[in-house]
């Protein structure tokens, strides 16, 4: 069921290139404890020009309810007549969405007033980037600064701060390159690999924030994720986004580093296990892994530097004459 709240008291959207229309996804379930206040703050941006897509993955509270409660031209509303689960609920948001960006903003979470037209003000001005991402102070970076491919991986498998992690909140898609690739429906972990995928396809850029506030609840799907799981999962998503056509793909120096990475990790993992002695846990990631006891006991970590290695606060890393 989709139904769109239309009243005569609020203008008509006017979307076009000075005023680009920007799609807010929340994803609820049994969130009624929240989603008022989520509802709230995407509508008190002081950008106007939004859609507001809120899709319940039928919630047994009464999260729908109070979603109705609502009524905006911008919001545009489902309820799945069965549970799908996150990213196969996230995905039917991306496929209705028109805007030429996009941000989730899930039931429990909050967004700033001036949050969007920030996100849009820096975003606008690198048409390059795939998204942007909010971060919170560094005393060695200087934002806004826009990562490409081969610097974003180094940064992520080898950087002291890794820049790409962060919350779905934090990340303002453009939608044509999310729209391209979807969310893999495969992976616990499924915001760190459609992070991952199109970082290896197209540059980055980092912006101040915070412009959102990401609730962290109990009992979060990310939280409960164990050590071992996480590994493989992402071992696999990695080896798949290696193994395609993009830019990391073209560079088999760094692809190679990134695989001795992983086996690296994963050595570390069953160092831990056996300390614990959690010696059925060991041999079972073992197994799943594909690694033999042998090939980890001879792996070594590798260093790779990345482009904040050598920033300080004296010398910060920033974009060469970029005016701020």
């Amino acid at each position: 069921m989709l139904r769109r709240f239309m009243t005569e008291s609020i203008p008509t959207l006017n979307n076009n290139s000075d005023s680009p229309l920007v799609s807010v996804v929340s994803v609820t379930y049994n969130s009624a404890r929240y989603v008022r206040d989520t509802i709230s703050s995407v509508l008190s941006q002081s950008y106007p020009n939004i859609e507001y897509i809120i899709g319940d993955d039928n919630s047994s509270d009464n999260t729908w309810e109070i979603i109705n409660e609502f009524k905006d031209p911008r919001i545009i509303t489902y309820r799945n007549e069965r549970n799908l689960k996150e990213y196969v609920n996230r995905n039917k948001a991306i496929q209705l969405a028109k805007g030429k960006y996009l941000i989730f903003i899930d039931g429990d979470d909050i967004i700033y007033p001036h949050a969007i037209i920030t996100f849009l003000e820096y975003i606008e001005k690198y048409p390059e980037a795939c998204m942007a991402i909010q971060k919170g102070y560094l005393n060695n970076a200087v934002f806004p600064f826009l990562l490409q491919p081969v610097e974003q991986y180094k940064n992520y498998f080898f950087g002291s701060v890794n820049l790409l992690v962060s919350s779905f909140a934090s990340n303002f898609f453009r939608l044509e390159h999310l729209k391209k690739f979807m969310l893999s429906e495969k992976y616990k972990s499924g915001d760190d690999e459609i992070r991952l995928r199109l970082a290896a396809n197209f540059p980055v850029l980092y912006i101040p924030g915070w412009l959102s506030w990401p609730r962290e609840t109990p009992g979060q799907a990310s939280s409960q994720i164990p050590e071992d799981v996480a590994l493989i999962q992402a071992m696999d998503y990695i080896n798949n986004i290696l193994n395609a056509d993009n830019i990391i793909s073209g560079n088999p120096e760094l692809t190679y580093s990134i695989h001795e990475k992983l086996k690296w990790k994963c050595a570390e993992f069953c160092k831990r296990s056996l300390k614990k002695g959690r010696i059925k846990k060991m041999l079972e990631f073992l197994r799943d892994s594909g690694f033999s006891s042998r090939e980890l006991l001879a792996t070594k970590n590798v260093r790779v530097t990345d482009v904040l290695a050598t920033s300080t606060p004296i010398n910060p890393y920033k974009e060469p004459d970029k005016v701020l």
